[in-house]
């Protein structure tokens, strides 16, 4: 199979504008399939949207190559209608999932987070920087299950507006009670690109409402209480649904309750906010700014 000469140029200027594209661009035929679901469902959403055609990830994944690629293309766009401009849009016009809310397992959980608040001494700086009657991400560090705790005891008296993205396939094992006490959704982990997409109307459906999502960029808990590396999403998300970003510092749930411990020891807690980001046009770097300010907030109320 052949792809005209123009199609194949294009391409390469897509690919070269992208971190994930670079990848894909080596010719190394496992390249596609070795990406995590974000980046995949970003190259696809870059693809599609220059090339105005629909690209089915199994074809996609079984590709040897950019020039096969544009093969793909080419036979797409001959055998089906131009889709949208914007494949991103036309998603998120259709109906979005409905943000879980919690049920009566959320008085239970006010006591515990007012347990929290008082057996820790909860201290809060930067409160100002956190609009909880407006969508944005909450990028905090995660180092214990006491993190959620600390959030909604900071962001009293609203906490409950707060949505969780929580990982179905541990949360919803683990501690499937807590499901109806904090509104959360789903995040599905893995290289699955229907999973992606799912994630991010997800967090639309929170942006449509008005509600913060808080997020944990590490993607689990760290084992030493220091910052791990971000798993990607944060870009995506904040970049292709425009949301503002607060990092946010959470200082002494380590102490208390690390991970691997099964009861909580005594200590402080601290949750220090910053002022929101926003990712810039064509931004690679912003998740490493996220990460900085996150860093900077340690020199706040300490535990």
């Amino acid at each position: 199979m052949t792809s005209p000469a123009p199609t194949l140029a294009r391409l390469q200027n897509v690919l070269a504008a992208s971190r994930a594209g670079r990848v894909v661009a080596t010719g190394d035929p496992a390249a596609f399939a070795r990406l995590d679901s974000i980046s995949k469902l970003e190259l696809l959403l870059e693809v599609e949207s220059t090339f105005g055609v629909e690209l089915p990830e199994g074809r996609v994944a079984g590709l040897r190559g950019v020039t096969e690629l544009a093969a793909l293309i080419d036979e797409q766009r001959a055998a089906s209608p131009a889709v949208p401009a914007d494949p991103l849009q036309s998603w998120l016009r259709e109906p979005l999932p409905v943000v879980r809310r919690p049920d009566w397992r959320a008085w239970p959980m006010a006591l515990l987070v007012t347990a929290v608040r008082w057996r820790y001494r909860v201290r809060v700086q930067g409160r100002e920087h956190l609009n909880l009657r407006a969508p944005c991400l909450v990028c905090a560090n995660h180092s214990s299950h006491l993190d959620g705790l600390a959030l909604l005891a900071a962001a009293r008296p609203d906490g409950n507006r707060m949505v969780f993205a929580v990982a179905k396939d541990y949360f919803y094992r683990r501690a499937g009670w807590c499901v109806g006490a904090v509104s959360v959704v789903w995040w599905a982990r893995g290289g699955d690109v229907a999973a992606a997409r799912e994630n991010l109307r997800q967090v639309a459906a929170c942006r449509a409402t008005g509600r913060p999502v808080v997020f944990f960029p590490e993607g689990t808990r760290s084992p030493t209480g220091e910052l791990q590396p971000f798993r990607e999403g944060l870009e995506f998300l904040a970049s292709r649904l425009d949301l503002p970003v607060v990092p946010c510092w959470i200082e002494g749930a380590y102490a208390a309750l690390p991970k691997g411990a099964t009861w909580p020891r005594g200590g402080r807690i601290s949750v220090s906010f910053g002022p929101a980001l926003r990712a810039r046009a064509g931004e690679e770097g912003f998740a490493a700014r996220v990460r900085a300010a996150m860093l900077s907030l340690r020199s706040g109320p300490r535990a």
